[in-house]
């Protein structure tokens, strides 16, 4: 199982920091409908410029991919953004910080979520 997931996050780290080859995503590409006529996958080839271009640098974005993936649940991201996290140098400690820093959106999301907290309340709280 071990083996499967550091496969998988190297396929996934080379597929997002280096330019693809053959113009495809190797994972995801071949799951890409014909009747998405490519789309998606000119989705997947814009993400490293993207990345590149927002602002942040390689950790920070990677941790907040991680963060995501926490969020949702997504076993597979979860171990792509760990290993992409500290291959751009995340130590273990800013991985378990930013995993807690989901679950602590996620629980307070649920509180006021379930407790139907004023929408309008909160965003007058915000000065929104």
């Amino acid at each position: 199982m071990k083996l499967i997931k550091t496969t998988l996050a190297a396929l996934a780290l080379g597929a997002t920091t280096i330019t693809f080859a053959d113009n495809d995503h190797p994972i995801l590409t071949p799951m890409e409908p014909q009747a998405m006529g490519r789309a998606y996958t000119e989705f997947l080839l814009a993400q490293p410029d993207f990345a590149k271009n927002s602002g942040f640098d390689a950790k920070t974005m990677q941790l907040i991919h991680l963060a995501a993936a926490a969020g949702m649940k997504c076993e597979y991201c979860i171990v792509a953004h760990t290993a992409m996290a500290k291959g751009a140098g995340a130590t273990d400690e800013q991985v378990k910080t930013a995993i807690m820093a989901a679950g602590m959106v996620a629980i307070n999301s649920t509180i006021l979520y379930g407790n139907q907290y004023d929408l309008n309340k909160l965003k007058k709280m915000f000065g929104q």
